[in-house]
């Protein structure tokens, strides 16, 4: 028989182990019933501060914080997001009702204020910034009260609400506290997410925000993790560790496809890739100055063997990079087709006969595929007599040289490089690769920094319109660029999630589910 202490003891201990227990079977609940979403990117944002952030790695996580005004139905036509409505009052003025009852994570009101201080750190000289469409036309803005925001351009702008469409909501108030640096790891939004962590070169961990003005996101926990071998990314998916892979070979679709439980998906991007010509004045190629030479390259390259045989078909060639969705497009405009020989003249004419030496800053940032493009370019422009060496970069080191790397002179004759946007946002692809002081443009073409002027300071959409289809016949006759394919990119996605890539495919965890664990 125990005594009344011992029994007393004993109840205590159980009570103990039973609070435990119940405690640990409490927390295998929330983690079985948890939906965590995992997916993998080949490199770290450089920031995460929207305003600064250049290339997918960074949107692809800053979108799911930081919301912009405006969105896209299935179509690409645009929405209103953040705002219930617009109007057009004059020339130079707009009107935007935002919507109400907005806020952003911390609890801090999304006002008229609020967007003013975002379109002015956007155009912000101070730090660098991305080339955002609607700088070249933003003048000041005005808060009429809480809700209402009337913004002022300092020329015409057709389409202003697309112009603004973009640019993502950050939180002032935390922000300013911080300061600028350290933006680039703490953002607040007003989106359906909330960052949890960061891990440099390993991880970053959103969490779903519960107060949404948008409701609750049916995906708890969304994991971006950093793998740049794709052989370890597609390991680590076949394993079940990852939900999404993207980029893909096609060379490996086969070996993918054998596996249950996987389903693959590609779209065309609005990201297409082209080599750069450097033609400033400290270009360590100066037969870049000729428009023949720039020419004669085009011409040497066989583009369609490039699509074929290393992209496997997933990709198709354009006359320039001038997209199809963008205004004015003109399908009348031809490009460079594969003609060799016509290389040889142009080189002969401009005064190269036995051609030239040049390097080819190569990376894979854009396709896992950029080293076997650049040398397949290589091959044939030696075949037309330009010794061409290719440089293979890591793309964190080729970002450093070329973003806003003007000054540091590291570029060489030829750098591999992409750009996105989008649809019909053509704007940021001329302030930021084709006027000078574009973040990625080492372009001194004369004529260029001219129809850039011409466009943004359009009258009537008939004057626009007309510049747009000049610029286009520019890009083939004085190109300032070596143009290669629109990629397709090729995705892998686990059947448990019910999610499938857009068109523009940044990668927003707010449209995903989870269906079977």
């Amino acid at each position: 028989m125990f005594s009344q202490k011992t029994t007393k003891s004993i109840l205590l201990l159980m009570i103990v182990v039973l609070l435990v227990v119940t405690t640990a079977c409490g927390k295998n609940t929330d983690s079985v019933n948890e939906k965590v979403v995992t997916y993998a990117q080949i490199m770290d944002p450089t920031t995460l501060d929207v305003h600064r952030a250049t290339g997918d790695q960074g949107r692809n996580v800053y979108i799911n914080i930081c919301e912009t005004l405006f969105t896209y139905d299935s179509d690409w036509n645009l929405e209103p997001k953040l705002i219930e409505r617009y109007e057009q009052v004059s020339d130079l003025e707009w009107v935007f009702y935002l919507k109400e009852g907005v806020k952003f994570s911390n609890g801090e009101p999304f006002t008229s204020e609020v967007v003013g201080w975002n379109l002015d750190r956007g155009v912000d000289t101070e730090y660098p910034r991305q080339a955002w469409d609607y700088a070249p036309y933003y003048d000041k803005w005005e808060a009429i009260d809480e809700h209402t925001l009337k913004i002022y351009t300092k020329i015409k702008a057709f389409n202003f609400p697309l112009q603004i469409s973009d640019i993502p909501m950050l939180e002032p108030k935390h922000s300013e506290e911080i300061g600028e640096e350290a933006i680039g790891t703490d953002i607040v939004g007003t989106g359906p997410y909330i960052l949890e962590s960061w891990e440099k070169d390993q991880q970053i961990v959103l969490v779903a925000n519960e107060n949404y003005w948008g409701g609750k996101p049916n995906v708890d926990k969304y994991i971006i993790k950093t793998i740049p071998e794709q052989s370890t990314q597609i390991a680590e998916f076949l394993s079940g560790e990852l939900d999404i892979i993207e980029g893909l070979n096609f060379e490996s679709l086969e070996m993918i496809k054998k596996e249950e439980g996987v389903k693959i998906d590609s779209r065309y991007e609005t990201r297409v890739i082209w080599l750069g010509f450097n033609t400033l004045d400290w270009s360590p190629n100066q037969e870049l100055q000729d428009s023949r030479v720039r020419q004669a390259l085009n011409y040497a390259v066989n583009k369609e063997a490039i699509v074929n045989d290393i992209l496997g078909g997933y990709g198709r060639q354009l006359a320039t990079w001038y997209r199809e969705d963008f205004p004015a497009y003109d399908p009348n405009i031809k490009g460079f087709e594969y003609n060799p020989e016509k290389a040889k003249q142009l080189l002969a004419d401009a005064g190269y006969p036995n051609g030239f030496s040049i390097k080819l800053q190569s990376n894979t940032g854009s396709t896992a595929k950029g080293h076997e493009i650049s040398q397949a370019v290589a091959a044939d422009l030696a075949a037309v007599g330009v010794k061409c060496e290719v440089l293979t970069e890591e793309f964190s080191a080729m970002r450093n040289i070329l973003i806003n790397g003007q000054d540091a002179k590291k570029a060489e004759g030829l750098y591999s490089w992409s750009w996105a946007s989008k649809p019909g946002m053509v704007g940021n692809w001329i302030t930021g690769l084709i006027q000078r002081t574009g973040i990625t443009s080492y372009n001194a073409i004369e004529g260029y920094e001219e129809i850039a002027d011409a466009i943004f300071n359009s009258e009537t959409v008939e004057e626009y319109e007309g510049h747009l289809k000049v610029f286009q016949q520019m890009l083939v006759d004085d190109p300032p660029f070596l143009y290669l394919p629109q990629l397709q990119k090729i995705f892998a996605i686990s059947e448990r999630l019910d999610w499938s890539p857009n068109e523009h495919y940044y990668i927003e965890a707010v449209h995903m589910d989870v269906i079977e664990k």
